[in-house]
């Protein structure tokens, strides 16, 4: 189960010494740009026949968002050779109380977050029948995804985080068995599904990488005594899935092809962008509450809006 802190950080008005100034950004183009035709051109072959170094600076600064959806198939040609029949497996799930249960936490709200307490909003009940009906095939959708792979997998079954993951892809993609197969490509190809097995050994790299590229920051944490468990775990069982709707997007279209890795950089990108305010945390529960809560939305305040909030934060130099 993902660890959530409840605890909210208390704001009374901008800190006058707190900086809105735009970070500066290096120059990224160490790969030549695909055009659109260039993209729909090499999605004829498989992704493996492209250069790693090269897909990887595109996917990353140059994303077709308008292609979101081929480039996701394409990317996941391994998950659909191995896929078996997504409708054999929808039956009975022992997992299947859980699901039911985090399935209304599962998408977005109108302010494009998702929420971890599951609390119902009075006024949401009173919608139209159309919405309602909407709805309601999502979360239909949800469910049999969910209970799909929670039979595929029987050792992992379904762990929450899986919701948010799920849930992201169906927003993205109308058709629900390849939605199946974008998660499936995530647990089982990219092995994710370790971290549902509590298999931390992306803390630990996170850990080594914050020692050498913001020792400040690994000095605080040391003298608070804070530990990275418990200030990114909801950033690892959501892949990031918790945030602004375009970067926890951006964050699937790079994991797809990277990796964690792509997890690991954005938590670094992060804590540099945000290192004075950390480096102000007192107490051990405002350093972890800060990170936990507000350490996102106040770094991508700093970015641009309308552009690409993943690109700027992979691009800043400090």
């Amino acid at each position: 189960m993902i660890m959530c802190c409840n605890s909210k950080r208390i704001k009374t008005g901008e800190s006058p010494n707190r900086s809105k100034s735009k970070p500066k950004q290096r120059n990224s183009e160490i790969c030549p740009k695909f055009t659109k035709e260039r993209w729909i051109e090499i999605m004829k072959r498989s992704f493996e026949d492209q250069g790693y170094s090269e897909l990887s600076y595109n996917l990353r600064h140059n994303f077709p968002l308008d292609l979101r959806c081929q480039v996701w198939f394409w990317l996941t040609e391994k998950a659909r050779i191995k896929n078996l029949l997504y409708q054999k497996l929808q039956f009975e799930s022992p997992s299947e109380q859980q699901i039911y249960k985090d399935l209304h936490r599962s998408f977005r709200s109108k302010g494009n977050k998702k929420s971890l307490s599951g609390s119902s909003d009075s006024s949401q009940i009173n919608k139209n029948q159309e919405s309602e009906k909407v709805d309601q095939q999502k979360l239909d959708k949800l469910k049999r995804i969910l209970i799909a792979y929670s039979n595929l997998d029987k050792e992992v079954k379904y762990v929450q985080g899986m919701n948010f993951i799920a849930s992201s892809i169906l927003e993205q993609l109308e058709q629900e068995e390849l939605c199946f197969v974008v998660l499936n490509h995530i647990l089982n190809i990219q092995n994710y599904r370790k971290v549902f097995l509590m298999d931390m050994s992306i803390i630990e790299i996170i850990d080594k990488r914050i020692q050498f590229e913001v020792p400040l920051i690994y000095n605080k944490m040391q003298e608070l005594k804070v530990k990275s468990q418990y200030c990114f775990d909801t950033y690892i069982f959501s892949l990031f899935q918790l945030v602004r709707r375009e970067l926890a997007l951006r964050i699937i279209d790079i994991f797809l092809y990277e990796k964690e890795s792509i997890l690991q950089t954005v938590i670094i990108q992060l804590l540099k962008m945000q290192q004075v305010e950390i480096l102000k945390c007192k107490e051990q529960d405002e350093m972890i509450i800060y990170i936990r809560n507000d350490l996102i939305e106040e770094a991508l305040d700093k970015l641009d809006d309308g552009k690409d909030y993943l690109s700027q934060l992979l691009s800043i130099h400090l």
